[in-house]
């Protein structure tokens, strides 16, 4: 529990800052360069952020999850490392030489070659970070976090002012890798050995190879999903989910970021004391449920107000589809520790079967949905919940052994805490229509009843255990720390 509440509240400050500063930044630099500036980058850097997830290798989750850790483990895993980005450096350099003089293309091919060093600092930069993540040490990894992005953002405004166009996007990337490399290395407490041990580094690649095929699945699967998008239904029907899909990143980037940054690492601290990890399992799963819960059901009841507001009139075409889209990211939060959990027991095969699922599915529907309405392309997107959520229940139950309805427990509570919030929020809604209010007044009104109400539920739902709760987040005698004593 000291390491959890020191660990969420810097994970927290680590994906709002760079999430700020990354709206911040695409503000100001699209007011400055052009569209074709931004899809020479953006062709350049799929390459290089696919490449980047194969040449990982899952190590960074390996080094995270295996306990005991010997120390060739670590220096294994560094030259390891090191060798895959190196690799993959040579290999867009390869795919860059090939824009530039076979398919005529010299701007992207150059771009590629630059851009392809961050595979090699993905590579030197990896054990590091691992380090610093298997302890959970977020405030270190938040100040390094938000340095870098500062970096680059300094840097490319600066540049794209100064008219250097495409560049100041190039540069600042190769910038903010230098800065984060120079800052995660100046860190570490104990520099790698010059030695390798071949039975060390497969015992990480064991865990991790499952580990990467599962992310390469999920990242292979949202690019494929926006491409048969515009293929099928064609670019302003792709432009409308796009612009869902924006409206509510920031969002769940943030809840998504922080259970990322924290799950793995507490879960495998708890290895050898299995009751006490399916009880912060069932705690935790609790906790985020009552704090996702809200937010996304609270865009979905005032996307119609807030989407005129903050995005133009000429999106209301849109909210439909953030509605459904907010609706599975409340049912997907509920179930967001899961994959954690089984990567910490040492089963992350078992999660390719839910990727490969969801992958099948949704790429199906988007052909069925061909010709259809748009709302009709979220619900397919969607509907991969419907198979992905009880598979997560069923593989729980068998390597973790928690009966279905022991995980399904936790989620009572906060459901019937958010169904209470939203009746007010709708009812309030349903007395003001009709009446000469702003759209402003309406959003302020509902999201005002939608708090207190919320908040006035839920603590009239815990008040004797409040203080209970407390004392589990402050380490005191009541808390998971002392009952696992």
């Amino acid at each position: 529990m000291k390491n959890l509440r020191r660990a969420v509240p810097w994970a927290i400050v680590d994906s709002v800052g760079v999430g700020l500063l990354g709206f911040l930044t695409l503000g100001i630099m699209s007011r400055v360069l052009t569209a074709a500036d931004f899809g020479s980058v953006a062709f350049a850097q799929a390459i290089v952020l696919m490449m980047q997830l194969v040449i990982a290798l899952g190590i960074n989750e390996a080094l995270i999850q295996r306990r005991p850790i010997d120390m060739l483990h670590i220096d294994s895993a560094f030259w390891m490392a090191l060798a895959l980005g190196f690799s993959g450096f040579l290999f867009c350099a390869c795919i860059g030489l090939y824009f530039i003089y076979m398919a005529g293309q010299p701007l992207v091919g150059t771009i590629l070659l630059i851009e392809g060093t961050a595979c090699f600092f993905t590579g030197l930069n990896l054990l590091p970070s691992a380090m610093l993540d298997r302890k959970m040490r977020t405030k270190a990894v938040a100040r390094r976090t938000v340095l870098g992005r500062l970096s680059y953002c300094v840097v490319a405004i600066g540049l794209a002012l100064a008219n250097f166009g495409v560049w100041s996007i190039v540069i600042a990337g190769v910038v903010q890798n230098l800065v984060l490399t120079t800052i995660f290395w100046r860190g570490l407490q104990r520099w790698p050995k010059r030695r390798f041990s071949w039975p060390h580094a497969k015992q990480l690649i064991t865990f991790g190879v499952p580990v990467m095929l599962e992310g390469a699945l999920w990242a292979f699967l949202t690019r494929g999903f926006n491409l048969l998008i515009g293929a099928i239904h064609g670019l302003t029907v792709l432009g409308l989910v796009s612009v869902a899909f924006k409206a509510t990143d920031a969002l769940s980037n943030i809840v998504g970021n922080v259970a990322g940054r924290i799950g793995l690492p507490f879960f495998s601290a708890l290895q050898q004391d299995r009751a006490h990890m399916q009880r912060a399992f069932l705690r935790i799963t609790q906790a985020t449920t009552f704090i996702s819960g809200p937010i996304f059901v609270g865009l979905a009841l005032t996307a119609h107000q807030w989407v005129p507001l903050l995005l133009g009139e000429k999106w209301s075409e849109a909210i439909p589809l953030i509605v459904v889209l907010c609706l599975m990211w409340v049912t997907s939060f509920t179930r967001i520790f899961v994959s954690p959990y089984l990567r910490a027991l040492g089963h992350p095969r078992a999660l390719l079967l839910p990727g490969l699922c969801a992958s099948a599915c949704t790429i199906a529907v988007v052909f069925l949905t061909a010709g259809h309405a748009p709302i009709y392309i979220m619900l397919a997107w969607s509907c991969r919940v419907l198979v992905t959520y009880p598979l997560g229940l069923l593989l729980l139950r068998k390597y973790a052994g928690i009966s279905v309805g022991r995980q399904l427990r936790p989620l009572a509570m906060p459901a019937f805490c958010v169904a209470t919030m939203s009746a007010c929020v709708l009812g309030l809604q349903s007395v003001m229509t009709g009446h000469e209010w702003s759209l402003m007044t309406e959003l302020l009104a509902s999201m005002a009843v939608g708090a207190f109400s919320y908040a006035a539920i839920v603590l009239f739902m815990h008040r004797r255990r409040l203080p209970a709760m407390l004392a589990d987040w402050r380490g005191g005698s009541g808390g998971m720390g002392m009952k696992a004593r």
